[in-house]
């Protein structure tokens, strides 16, 4: 097979003489060729020029200031400074450095900028003009030995999480390079430095929290629990009820270190405590009870202090009269008792774990109930809307009295079944003979009474 390729001819090349090219020269209108130097930039600043320098003449400068800095060593300093503020009031400058500057603390040094440029930077960044703005704080944090936790700083005062900063910068910085990686594992080490977190220091952390990958949440989690003080817990429940139902549960409770596990157990529990705490108080406070009554109450309240780090979960039941006194002080799981002709009392239930714990506060037996954790009784008394004494009694469970000397036998019961007193709580003074003949006396009385309570209840179911 044969193929033929036809080539177009091409045009004949003019005949231009010598002559003709210098005629035409002539002819042409004066035209300065500029060929940009760092000096003719330099001497441009001097002078009170700057504004006339070109893009171009800038872009040369800065990407030759590095070899010119080699042949000027005692002006380099000073020239980089003279072009720092210049940047303060030409703002396409001043992204071409801090673009650069980014570039340089991330490893590229000299290939992106001068050295000089870079130590003069303070110039530029101490200007009141410039000081504020974010791509700056960000560049003076890039520069910090700890970058990544100055980052992490900055993202709480501006109370934006990683990608919302790095949207904020986009523009202005390269948000590429590995410095900006640091800025998630930094976090919760910053926020654990903050003496006294606010609220919104707090939201902002789960924002963070959020939005971080399974393991690098894990390993944030693991630190908060371990280094922040219980007071953060205290005072800010939404960090607890966090932590609570991410971690409390399924499998990433066991991702979580035994330290960063028992502290959350101290977290929650410390909620509820205080709950619990709360409305003691305000019993006490608002409603007209007797001596007697206040007594246990506040005995109870103190009781329960020494179990504050085992509190799971807390409901609380209140009568009507209660609800009305209390008002909406009490915050949480707080429901209406039903009112079935028994004596007024409120009702605390704890979660322990394996175990739910009832407490009556008053009236008539006015004693502690414990039923194990399945699902039948978390249903009831954890779920069912509307919960009564005689229904709570009609359970049955396990009880102990609140009559003399108490606390002491109640520790050990509770023990019995795996419910311990909080680390260093310090252990019950034996009783001597007489007490205990007393109390002898005055446990046969509640055995009676209770017996007749709980009779009552199941006519009543």
């Amino acid at each position: 097979m044969n193929f033929q390729f036809s080539i177009s001819s091409l045009p004949e090349t003019p005949q231009c003489s010598p002559n003709q090219l210098i005629n035409l020269a002539s002819n042409l209108s004066d035209i300065t060729i500029s060929i940009p130097s760092v000096d003719k930039i330099l001497e441009a600043i001097e002078q009170g020029k700057a504004d006339q320098v070109s893009q171009l003449d800038w872009v040369y400068c800065i990407h030759a200031k590095a070899q010119w800095d080699q042949q000027n060593i005692d002006r380099s300093w000073k020239t980089s400074a003279a072009i720092w503020k210049v940047a303060i009031s030409n703002s396409w400058l001043q992204h071409q450095l801090l673009w650069r500057l980014a570039l340089y603390y991330s490893g590229q040094q000299e290939q992106v900028l001068a050295k000089s440029l870079a130590e003069s930077f303070d110039v530029f960044a101490n200007s009141d003009l410039v000081s504020h703005l974010l791509p700056v704080q960000i560049i003076r944090a890039l520069c910090d030995k700890q970058a990544g936790r100055e980052l992490a700083k900055i993202a709480c005062e501006q109370r934006v999480n990683r990608t919302e900063l790095l949207n904020a910068i986009r523009d202005s910085l390269p948000v590429w390079i590995p410095l900006f990686s640091q800025f998630v594992e930094n976090i919760t080490p910053y926020f654990s430095t903050i003496i006294s977190a606010n609220k919104s220091q707090v939201k902002w952390l789960l924002s963070c929290l959020d939005e971080m990958s399974d393991s690098q949440r894990i390993e944030a989690v693991n630190h908060l629990l371990t280094n922040v003080s219980n007071s953060v817990a205290t005072n800010h429940s939404s960090l607890v009820d966090w932590l609570q139902n991410n971690y409390r549960n399924g499998e990433n409770w066991y991702k979580l270190s035994d330290p960063a596990r028992q502290k959350l157990r101290e977290w929650i529990g410390g909620i509820n405590y205080g709950d619990f705490q709360k409305l003691v108080n305000i019993i006490l406070n608002k409603l007209d009870l007797q001596d007697f009554e206040s007594n246990q109450l506040s005995r109870r309240r103190d009781f329960w202090a020494n179990y504050s780090n085992r509190f799971e979960r807390l409901r609380i039941l209140l009568p009507k009269t209660s609800q009305i006194a209390i008002g909406y002080q009490i915050q949480g799981d707080v429901d209406l008792l039903e009112d079935d002709g028994s004596d007024r009392t409120e009702v605390c239930i704890f979660d322990f774990g394996e175990w739910f714990v009832v407490e009556f506060f008053r009236g008539r037996g006015s004693e502690t109930r414990l039923f194990p954790k399945n699902s039948r009784n978390q249903q009831i008394l954890f779920g069912e809307s509307t919960l009564s004494v005689k229904r709570i009694r009609c359970l049955g469970g396990d009880k102990h009295d609140h009559v003399f000397l108490w606390q002491i036998f109640s520790r050990a019961w509770l023990a019995n079944n795996g419910i311990v007193p909080n680390p260093n709580t310090q252990p019950s003074r034996n009783p001597t003979a007489e007490q205990l003949r007393q109390r002898e006396n005055k446990l046969e009385r509640w055995k009676r009474e209770i017996e007749y309570l709980e009779r009552e209840a199941r006519l009543y179911v």
